[in-house]
């Protein structure tokens, strides 16, 4: 049975991967010829920063709806820097809850920014030299260090009930596959030639593909279209990357969109065969306890029941869910698997407890009942 579903899942690979995709290479290159573990942490939305041997990445960093805010960036800069670094920010797409403070981290920070068109444009307009954002098309590589890097996937926004973007709809929209080496270089090379890339005990790649957004069904599968030219479909554009970074299947899926998500899992799931879920875009929308604000704490929880066809979907896979209490939750992530870090430094600046929801009163979600569809 494992031996049909591995041949099934490798002939719906090759189908996929017809497209060619542009391809370039930006490098941001550290000491690193390996990293044992990395470190990630969430702090809100789809923000994420991942410490990863010396290089820090941050993912969006939306820390407060709405205009510029430096106080509140320079206060999640604060925060991050207790643990680790900031020197790459991504971003996946150009909306207000995952964007709006792209121009603030590029000015507070060094970093060199990868982003859609339109953020770049505003990062500029800030006064940050054009040189430090790097406008994304899809295919590229970035290399973080010798022993990580990351692979652009030209993805989709997601879409409502009823609806489908026809290859056109939405803001660019990205993804991003990381790769991690646990080996040096000549050792990678040797025990992947012995066959072994991704044995039981370990991969020695460790790899997480995260989405901050996306639909599923035709949106998938329908090429994208953006600035007059056509690209490969979302899935084509994932197989790519994959089979550009040498690896069998994708270990961690960090899914964002705020609903429909069982939609897309059920073509990626399957044909990557993901290990680990991880969902965010989480707490974006107010409810009646508060709006998004780090210092009230998670304004709602995660719930499974919240979307009993993912909940079901992936539990008939044996593919857990990983998800956070509460912002500024962290996560280590090696050979052995992912498995919560302490983060009691990063939350006691924020005034959240160490473990668990607080310390503002958690009310539902403001869209529980409008996250899955009948047709899903």
């Amino acid at each position: 049975m494992q031996q049909t579903l591995c041949i099934a899942r490798k002939n719906m690979l090759a189908a996929l991967l017809g497209a060619t995709l542009a391809s370039a290479s930006f490098a941001v290159l550290a000491a690193d010829k390996k990293v044992d573990s990395v470190r990630m942490t969430w702090y809100g939305i789809t923000n994420w920063h991942y410490q990863i041997g010396s290089v820090g990445v941050i993912l969006d960093g939306e820390s407060v709806n709405g205009a510029l805010s430096a106080t509140s960036v320079a206060k999640q800069l604060s925060a991050i820097r207790l643990n680790g670094t900031v020197d790459v920010i991504i971003v996946g797409h150009e909306h207000g809850d995952h964007s709006n403070q792209i121009p603030e981290l590029a000015k507070q920070t060094n970093a060199h920014v990868y982003a859609p068109a339109r953020v770049c444009t505003r990062v500029v307009a800030a006064g940050v030299n054009p040189a430090r954002c790097t406008t994304l098309d899809g295919g590229e590589t970035i290399t973080l260090s010798d022993a990580a890097a990351i692979r652009v996937v030209r993805w989709v926004h997601s879409v409502d009930c009823g609806e489908t973007t026809n290859g056109t709809g939405g803001p660019e929209t990205f993804g991003f596959l990381f790769t991690v080496n646990t080996m040096p270089p000549g050792a990678q090379a040797a025990f992947q030639r012995a066959g072994n890339n991704a044995n039981p005990g370990g991969n020695k790649v460790l790899n997480w593909y995260v989405s901050d957004s996306g639909a599923g069904g035709p949106d998938l599968t329908t090429p994208r279209v953006a600035n007059g030219r056509t690209y490969g479909s979302p899935m084509q554009n994932l197989a790519a990357a994959v089979q550009a970074a040498g690896i069998e299947f994708i270990d961690i899926w960090q899914g964002g969109p705020e609903s429909r998500m069982v939609y897309q899992a059920r073509q990626v799931v399957p044909t990557f065969n993901v290990k680990t879920f991880m969902p965010h875009h989480l707490n974006a929308r107010a409810n009646a306890q508060s709006r998004f604000k780090l210092e009230y704490g998670m304004h709602y929880p995660y719930s499974l029941d919240d979307q009993p066809k993912l909940r079901d979907f992936l539990a008939g896979l044996g593919v857990p869910q990983v998800f956070p209490a509460n912002y500024w939750d962290a996560w280590v992530y090696d050979r052995d698997g992912i498995r919560t870090a302490a983060n009691t430094d990063m939350k006691a600046l924020y005034g959240i407890p160490p473990a668990g929801p607080g310390p503002g009163v958690q009310g539902p979600n403001p869209r529980a009942g409008e996250l899955e569809c009948p047709t899903d």
